[in-house]
This record gives C-alpha cells, structure tokens and sequence, in this order.
C-alpha cells in the first residue's frame, strides 16, 4: 500500500512539473516569436489549452484527438504555406509537433496520479470506519459493535444458561422530523434520544446507535416478558412533555416503534444479523 501511495504521488508530481514546463515553454514561444508567426502561436497556445482543459475533466480520449487534431492541422498549414508560397518554416514551429500532446500527456499524467491518491485515500478510509467501534455522532458504540457484542454476550448466557433479548428502538416519524428541523436540531434531537433510551435502561443492560437517523439497539439480560417493562419505560421518557425541551423553540413531540425478540438459538444459531434483521422486521407491528 504505501509502495503503491508513493507512486501515485511521484506520477502526480511528474505530471504537474512536465505540465508547467510545457505551458512555460508554450508562453515563452509566443512570445519571443517574430510578429508574423505570432497569431499563429497563440491560436496553436489556445488550441493546446482546450486540449489540456479537456484532460482536466478526464475527457482523456477527446483531449488527445483534439490535440493530434491541432498538431495536424497546423502541420498542414505550414506544409500547404511552404510548397505554395515558399514561406519558410521556422525552428522555433517544430515545438507545435509536441507540445499539445505532450501538454495532454502530463495532464492526464497529474490526473491519474491524483485519482489514485483518491482512490488509497478512500480505501484507508473504510478501512478506518470498519475498525471504529463508537458512533460519533450519539457517543453509543455502533451497529458493528453490536454484533460482535451480541455474539459474545449469546456464548456466556449459553454457558450460564441465561436469557438474552435484543431491542430496537426507531424514530416512528424520523424522515418528517428531519425535513422539519435543521440538521443541527436533528442532531442533537438523536444525540438527547441516546441519552434519554441509555438512562432508562439497567446498568448492566449496553445501548448501540445503529444509525444517524435515530435507531438505537439494547441488549437486554432477561426475556421477551420482562423485556416490555423496559419498553414501557424507554417510551414514556421519551414521550415526556419536557424530554426534547430546548432543541427547538416550540415543543417537540416524538414518538417512537419498539420491538423486542428473545435470542433462540434453534431459531438464529449464530447469525446475529439474521437475528437483528428480525427484531427490526418487528417494528411495523408496533403502531
């Protein structure tokens, strides 16, 4: 990886530094040359710019034609002025025949280098989120947490032959309330939610913010029956007359869907994304 990031910097470097010295040496030819040359050159200057333009967008095959075009059509016209009217061709004309693809060249050099530097840089990236276990937003550890906590908590209570439930709680209207607010307001309504759900659980009892839209997820050490006391609890803190106070200047009323599912392992096995997915298909039966 960074064998590959080195190189992908070089290449960009490389490509910007030859891209500099071919529009140098293009300005420098306009304008050392003679007056009756110089409309010429800066049509052929313009001309190699729109190819360069063109590489910019990483139109790379259209900047190429274009350039190969220029050098043609202007290698033309200087054949076409030399056997028709014996103009003679200038040393300084022959730059014409390399730089616009040359010029293109370095560009789509600059791009490509960049481009990979993009692509190292968004790979380290989901790199870094899948080994990130918090969510930044709420605090609470994430959904990736969960699962590996779920896991974990499902292999003791099997050997202690204990019960395990896994509880979701979900915004009912959670799209309405966001187009509603700001998304700072949305925020801190989701951050007050975490806080709100956290408190009203055990101690012993972990609480997951598995998105940023307000589903958070509890892992509960008892069954399905003693689980809706906790329901019953999680819902009335949240539909507090006072609970949202101070995000927004009028009152903010949220209500929220809850499911719970004991874990069966003949049911579920170790599959805890099987098992998540069914306490979240749960939710629309909570109306």
């Amino acid at each position: 990886m960074v064998k590959k990031r080195t190189t992908g910097y070089l290449l960009q470097d490389a490509g910007l530094v030859l891209l500099l010295l071919c529009i140098g040496g293009a300005a420098l030819a306009v304008g050392i040359v003679e007056e009756a040359l110089k409309i010429e050159f800066v049509v052929m200057l313009m001309g190699t710019f729109l190819a360069i333009l063109l590489a910019g967008f990483k139109l790379t095959g259209i900047s190429v034609v274009t350039g190969a075009f220029e050098i043609l059509l202007y290698t033309a016209y200087k054949l076409f002025s030399f056997f028709t009217y014996a103009r003679e061709i200038e040393p300084i004309c022959y730059v014409w025949i390399v730089l616009p693809l040359l010029s293109v060249g370095a560009m789509a050099a600059f791009i490509y280098g960049s481009r990979q530097t993009e692509l190292e840089n968004d790979v380290l990236k989901e790199q870094v989120e899948e080994l990130v276990l918090v969510n930044s937003l709420t605090g609470l550890y994430n959904l990736r947490s969960l699962y590996i906590d779920l896991q974990k908590q499902v292999a003791y209570s099997e050997r202690n032959h204990m019960t395990v439930s896994l509880m979701i709680v979900k915004l009912k209207f959670g799209q309405e309330l966001k187009k509603v607010l700001s998304r700072r307001n949305f925020e801190a309504l989701i951050q007050r939610m975490a806080v709100i759900i956290t408190d009203a659980v055990r101690l012993e009892d972990r609480t997951y913010s598995l998105d940023n839209e307000g589903m958070v997820g509890v892992i509960l050490t008892c069954d399905q029956e003693n689980s809706k006391f906790v329901r019953d609890r999680i819902r009335a803190n949240l539909e507090k007359k006072d609970a949202f106070a101070g995000i927004v200047e009028r009152a903010i009323r949220v209500e929220v869907k809850i499911a719970c599912l004991e874990y069966d392992e003949e049911k579920y096995g170790s599959d805890m994304i099987l098992f998540k997915q069914k306490v979240e298909n749960e939710l629309q039966y909570d109306v």
